[in-house]
């Protein structure tokens, strides 16, 4: 009986669903500042899942958390990540209708919707689950109930091992939510990412870098050196409009979708987005082998050190260690001969090196030798 009343119960959510509306990919169009960006269901569900919660810790009876809670974890699996799942194959699978467009706005705009719910849904559960345990309160758009729920586990289960078996029931069900939730969150950050975001972030690269020349003289290190610290100087330095491109370009690329995924999402789409940055941008360093000189091999490591500053600004300074081995690379490059030989000697003591012997050997050799 418990099993039908939840299903029904996220049934007429769907049912009754509604979007948030006017929402755009559009910077220049301006949406409700309220978010997150999810769907009415979200919050009809998350609001049953505490009821039923409430309700079975308040009967003290250890029995019922072992029937009850279960059973909604199954609905919540098969019915409310299910309908989700089920909308993303379905209805709002980002899809270009022609090969190398992009999907049209309105069904992006809904799948990141729908990565939304179950990133919050993930939020609300976990919080529900903590407000018993911890005798904290629940989630916003719950907090009504859950302020009822503030007795502690103990003082609802007074026998010796009850309270510490609720607590484990409760938490299964937070963890088991949790990892389904997640997995079709990883799944759906890989399709935007593939269908939304890679189509136009190589020929971003591409032309920020396109035609540039790292077989430098003199006169044009010196050129650049007199630019490097204006961070409006896009007068001529072709460091300057390297950087200032690639700005103009990835903030067009990365700011519709952070102002309409959770935080959470976008730090998850950020993530894959930079470790396929990470590769591209490392292919493109090897393909200088024999086509870069000492000078250009500066100006190359500033121009990285520019591109990753641009990825990681905002206090996302963890996204650095993907371009470890860019950097290594540069390094290398760089290096004076008796700190090569030093490094050359010591190997991978005292130093973390992402890059194996060949490699190292590999990136000191790129370097043309001006005689």
């Amino acid at each position: 009986m418990t099993t039908f009343l939840l299903r029904r119960a996220v049934e007429r959510a769907f049912q009754l669903d509604e979007q948030p509306s006017g929402l755009s990919l559009n910077l220049s169009k301006s949406i409700q500042p309220s978010p997150p960006y999810i769907s009415s269901a979200v919050d009809d569900v998350m609001y049953i899942v505490n009821q039923v919660v409430e309700r079975c810790l308040a009967t003290s009876q250890r029995e019922v958390i072992s029937s009850v809670i279960p059973s909604m974890a199954r609905v919540l699996d098969s019915d409310f990540i299910g309908m989700i799942q089920r909308k993303m194959r379905d209805e709002s699978y980002p899809k270009a209708a022609v090969q190398g467009g992009l999907p049209p706005e309105s069904t992006i705009v809904a799948f990141f919707v729908l990565i939304n719910d179950l990133d919050i849904a993930s939020e609300f559960v976990r919080r529900i689950v903590k407000s018993r345990v911890e005798g904290q309160q629940g989630p916003e758009s719950v907090s009504e109930v859950a302020e009822e729920s503030s007795k502690p586990l103990l003082s609802l289960y007074p026998f010796e091992g009850d309270a510490s078996y609720a607590t484990n029931v409760l938490t299964t069900l937070q963890n088991n939510f949790e990892a389904k939730a997640t997995e079709l969150i990883r799944d759906g950050i890989y399709v935007v990412f593939k269908n939304v975001v890679k189509p136009r972030l190589r020929p971003l690269l591409s032309d920020a870098v396109r035609n540039i020349d790292y077989q430098l003289n003199e006169g044009e290190v010196g050129d650049a050196s007199r630019h490097i610290d204006d961070e409006e100087g896009h007068d001529g330095s072709a460091e300057d409009a390297i950087q200032h491109h690639y700005q103009q370009g990835w903030d067009a690329l990365t700011k519709p979708i952070a102002r309409l995924f959770t935080e959470g999402n976008f730090d998850r789409l950020l993530g894959t987005v930079v470790s396929y940055l990470a590769e591209v941008l490392e292919k493109r360093i090897w393909s200088y082998y024999g086509r870069i000189n000492e000078l250009g091999a500066i100006r190359l490591e500033r121009d990285i050190a520019a591109l990753i500053n641009i990825v990681v600004r905002g206090g996302r300074y963890g996204l650095r260690d993907a371009f470890v081995r860019c950097n290594q690379i540069c390094l290398i490059m760089n290096m004076e001969e008796d700190e090569w030989a030093e490094a050359a000697s010591n190997g991978d003591v005292g130093f973390e090196w992402r890059l194996d012997t060949d490699e190292r050997l590999r990136a000191r050799a790129m370097v043309q030798i001006q005689k």
